[in-house]
């Protein structure tokens, strides 16, 4: 008779390897995790960032005589998207809103980041309506209270210290609020 010689793994052999790849996934769900936490905080602050950048600089173009600000909003008539605008823009999602009093006011500059495509880094949903949009996801709201979801951006002016303030939850690394808080002048009485 022939005896041949079979080659192949043992039981114990194939039970340290699947051990082995337990222990590796679980090492990178732990560290995916952490990465995606910490990309999410850094994608909020940049939001942050780029809501008061765009404030300041609609401010400042207003400030060396621009008649309007162009900003993005919703497509519908209503007093919410197309009030307190000036002349007429070609673009149906935008609005020219004059450099004045309440027409660049925090409830317009929420409306405008929520349109133009600002989401929840977080990809969280908060309260929606009349004070920054209808879109789920959204960004920003015009309103001051705590606690906002995480990744969410309040926008609110103050009367009379004239100060728009922006308030943004980025988290912490163990999903824990954490605020970014600044202060902007804000000129309601107009730039003339």
């Amino acid at each position: 008779m022939n005896s041949k010689n079979i080659k192949a793994f043992t039981l114990i052999e194939l039970l340290v390897v699947v051990a082995i790849i337990g222990i590796l996934a679980a090492v990178g769900v732990v560290a995916y995790d952490k990465y995606t936490t910490s990309a999410k905080i850094a994608a909020t602050k940049q939001q942050h960032q780029k809501v008061v950048e765009f404030i300041k600089s609609s401010y400042a173009q207003c400030a060396l005589g621009e008649d309007y600000i162009v900003m993005k909003t919703c497509q519908t008539s209503s007093w919410f998207c197309k009030g307190l605008k000036v002349g007429n823009n070609s673009n149906p999602d935008e609005v020219n809103r004059p450099c004045g009093s309440a027409s660049n006011s925090s409830y317009h500059f929420a409306f405008h980041f929520n349109y133009s495509g600002m989401k929840n880094p977080y990809g969280l949903e908060g309260p929606i309506g009349s004070y920054g949009g209808w879109i789920k996801d959204q960004c920003c709201l015009m309103q001051s209270w705590d606690p906002r979801p995480l990744g969410r951006t309040h926008i609110w002016q103050t009367y009379p210290e004239s100060i728009i303030k922006v308030k943004t939850n980025i988290g912490d690394s163990k999903g824990n609020n954490k605020y970014l808080y600044t202060e902007i002048d804000w000129p309601y009485a107009g730039f003339r």
